[in-house]
């Protein structure tokens, strides 16, 4: 009898930890379902963003949208491919139709972007149809060649990863290596969460949308849905793929002189200034795929956008960061090797560019992107 009554208390104990395990779940699958801050679930935001663009409007950019979930959309709901791609980091999103004199153009530039992305867009590209664009614009910042560069983004979702593989595999005949990520669920200002996790399980990704909840309320579960851009002054996409920045980074003022003006040592975005040298499976992976593109009758344009003036003097002049003369270098020497059109360079002193131009020490305003872009040496 007491052996049984233990059985029945450990059942007990069994059913009331099932529920007690499901109700936690439940707790944690529904707020990341509902909340879904970053837009990793259900991309609803990316769909309405892409198909608003695609049918020509200025498309206001929600908070924390995933521009690679983005670019997944747009090259799903595209109905024909462009003649022009623009490919890169944020570092060349002003590049649209009236800076490049393209019209029929498309700039999938990426925020951060690594080597990887190039693959895993123009890999997007190829599997919808089956061809090149005729003419390809590469923004190239020194990081693209960096071995250690830590961004793993693009290995966060199986589409967009499969994409680069695929690519990848097809034109350098090797396996593409997925990094070890190290990460948190948010920084000290509610940093955007990335994980392989399953999302929807996700403890990291739990907190993360329990942090939105705290700043935005009730406002966190009414998502952010996407609407054509009415006001000038707000962050947008335009239907080229550009951008608009906010007005308050667009314009010139003392504010963001003053916050140029702050650079006080060596680039330290995705820890360049530990990079020493161009890192040779970057190197051949980039060579490659030019390569492949020239022999598929593609034009290829080579970028290489500026940083400011303040910080090009502890860049170069104090030799903070020395691998960008060695990058712009061997960029200059393969573009003349291939007789490939290279527009821009590092130093915005050759430009004639001055800190007023630039909304930070490396991302240049509009204007300062068209004086580059039209600049023949």
């Amino acid at each position: 009898m007491k052996k049984e009554i233990r059985n029945r208390k450990f059942l007990l104990f069994l059913l009331r930890a099932a529920v007690a395990a499901a109700v936690v779940l439940g707790v944690i699958t529904g707020i990341n379902y509902f909340v879904d801050a970053c837009h990793v679930i259900t991309y609803r935001s990316q769909e309405q963003m892409a198909k608003l663009a695609l049918e020509g409007n200025i498309v206001a950019t929600p908070e924390n949208y995933d521009d690679r979930i983005f670019q997944m959309a747009v090259v799903d709901h595209m109905q024909a491919l462009p003649e022009t791609v623009v490919v890169g980091s944020s570092r060349g999103m002003y590049l649209g139709s009236e800076i490049t004199g393209y019209e029929n153009l498309y700039n999938s530039c990426i925020f951060g972007a690594c080597l990887e992305d190039w693959y895993a867009v123009l890999g997007l590209y190829r599997q919808k149809f089956s061809a090149w664009p005729a003419r390809i614009i590469f923004e190239v910042s020194p990081w693209t060649f960096f071995g250690d560069n830590p961004e793993v983004r693009w290995s966060t979702m199986l589409k967009y990863r499969t994409a680069a593989e695929k690519l990848y595999a097809d034109i350098n005949h090797e396996t593409l290596e997925i990094k070890a990520m190290e990460w948190t669920p948010f920084g000290s200002e509610g940093k955007p969460y990335y994980s392989r996790e399953n999302p929807y399980f996700s403890l990291a990704y739990f907190q993360y949308n329990c942090f939105t909840i705290r700043q935005k309320g009730l406002d966190a579960f009414r998502g952010d849905d996407a609407r054509v851009s009415t006001d000038p002054s707000e962050p947008a996409d335009y239907p080229d793929g550009s951008i608009r920045n906010a007005a308050e980074s667009e314009n010139e003022s003392p504010e963001r002189l003053a916050k140029v003006r702050a650079a006080s040592g060596p680039v330290t975005y995705e820890d360049l200034h530990r990079m020493t040298e161009i890192d040779e499976r970057l190197r051949k992976a980039f060579e490659n795929l030019v390569q492949d593109l020239l022999d598929s009758g593609t034009e290829v344009i080579l970028y290489l956008q500026p940083f400011s003036e303040t910080q090009c003097r502890y860049s170069f002049d104090e030799n903070l960061n020395p691998v960008f003369r060695d990058v712009e270098s061997y960029l200059r020497a393969f573009a003349a090797a291939r007789d490939i059109q290279l527009i821009g360079g590092y130093d915005a002193r050759d430009y004639g560019l001055g800190d007023e131009r630039f909304m930070d020490y490396m991302h240049l305003d509009k204007q300062g992107t068209a004086t580059v872009w039209n600049t023949d040496f």
